[in-house]
């Protein structure tokens, strides 16, 4: 099915490709045949154009060749804005995620300190201070998701 597509398009690739070339465009029960010749085969009948079925190709002018390079390099640009973008956003993540793990190991230093004191201190008051202060260190680490 495809080569069956692709022979009428290689064809008239073919006669674009010459600079000034003679076809005839023939049909045959519906299907479409174009001929390098003025005639069509036995069997097709020739539906071209009154202008003989001459065909030219064109080329595209300097200023349309220089705004597809103008495009082509803002697409370039962008392409690098995008990237240092991406660059930057993954530099801020790291510094927060370090950030944190900074921040967690501290309350794990102070929950240490504070449940060592618990263990050598038999004076009520300051357990009941300790332990407040065990429980908020222990609220701060789930709140920053340090055990995670």
């Amino acid at each position: 099915m495809i080569a069956i597509m692709l022979k009428p398009t290689i064809l008239a690739l073919a006669i674009a490709a010459s600079p000034l070339a003679q076809a005839a465009k023939c049909r045959n029960q519906g299907k479409i045949l174009y001929t390098q010749d003025q005639y069509c085969p036995a069997g097709y009948t020739d539906i071209t154009s009154g202008s003989g079925g001459s065909v030219s190709t064109v080329g595209k002018s300097a200023s349309v060749q220089q705004q597809e390079q103008q495009f082509l390099a803002g697409r370039a640009a962008d392409s690098q804005h995008y990237e240092a973008q991406i660059a930057r956003q993954q530099q801020q993540e790291y510094a927060a995620a370090n950030n944190q793990r900074s921040l967690c190991q501290s309350i794990d230093g102070q929950l240490r300190s504070t449940e060592i004191n618990m263990r050598q201190i038999n004076a009520w008051q300051e357990m009941d201070r300790l332990k407040q202060n065990h429980k908020l260190l222990r609220d701060q680490q789930f709140q920053l998701g340090c055990h995670r």
